[in-house]
């Protein structure tokens, strides 16, 4: 009776100490889990607050994360912390709070009929180049995988509303060709505004530089020499020869007979 009362206390240690030990290890490992999440932006919660996990499935490391919305000109700041990187092969947990955003759409959208949410891009930097996620659908993922192919970053994530796994590859290829033909009309506009440009030039009379006028100098008119005049002389008549005046009549020479 006595043996049997003490195997029975043995094996209940026993148990208790296994027991014991396996919820050790198991509070280690939600210990170490929980030192391991590694996050995108600060870890909150909130109304508007966004967590999603998401996989760098690309094949690089992933150095700048940032967002914006339709109503937004610029991204946002880095959400990745300093000197930090979203290695290739890593999982992390996004944290984004669109308070900001839904507000600002609702003020952008203020009086029309027809309500639209905020759509989101993401944009990620590589050490060489940059890729943009378009349409990113918060409200459909809680998981997404990031894939990079044929110089297309793209999505593959299992949707909350079809109960699908779907991908953006196809919506971002669409996407890319758009931005590439809008850029090639840009460029040929540009192109074509210079060549006008420079052809109005050369048709523009080339303008002689205005040389400057010498001051008019004002003529001093020419004296002339003043001649003295002669001093007039006087005419004098002819001395009487006792002419009388008759002299020359017919018969005043004829001697009287």
């Amino acid at each position: 009776m006595n043996k049997g009362i003490k195997l029975l206390l043995g094996s209940a240690c026993c148990i208790s100490l296994f027991l014991t030990g396996c919820q050790a290890e198991n509070s280690d490992e939600v210990k170490e889990k929980k030192v391991e999440e590694k996050t995108i932006g600060d870890k909150i919660s909130g109304e508007n607050v966004f967590k999603v996990s998401m996989l760098n499935d690309t094949g690089n490391d992933i150095v700048g994360f940032s967002i914006k919305t339709d109503t937004m000109d610029n991204f946002g700041e880095n959400m990745l912390k300093e000197d930090e990187v979203f290695a290739d092969e890593e999982t992390r947990t996004l944290y984004y709070d669109a308070s900001e955003a839904i507000e600002a759409n609702e003020k952008e959208q203020e009086g029309s009929e027809m309500q639209v949410s905020p759509e989101y891009t993401i944009k990620l930097d590589f050490e060489d180049e940059s890729y943009e996620l378009h349409a990113f659908p918060f409200e459909d993922v809680k998981e997404v995988t990031i894939k990079l192919e044929d110089d297309i970053c793209f999505i593959e994530y299992e949707s909350v509303d079809q109960e699908a796994t779907v991908s953006t590859k196809e919506a971002e290829q669409r996407i890319k060709e758009e931005l590439e033909a809008q850029s090639e009309i840009q460029e040929n506009n540009s192109a074509e505004e210079q060549s006008q440009q420079i052809i109005s030039e050369q048709q523009q009379p080339v303008q002689q530089p205005v040389q400057e006028q010498q001051p008019v100098q004002e003529q001093q008119p020419v004296q002339q020499p003043v001649q003295e005049q002669q001093p007039v002389q006087e005419t004098t008549p002819p001395a009487d020869t006792g002419s009388s005046a008759n002299e020359g009549c017919l018969g005043d020479s004829v001697e009287t007979w």
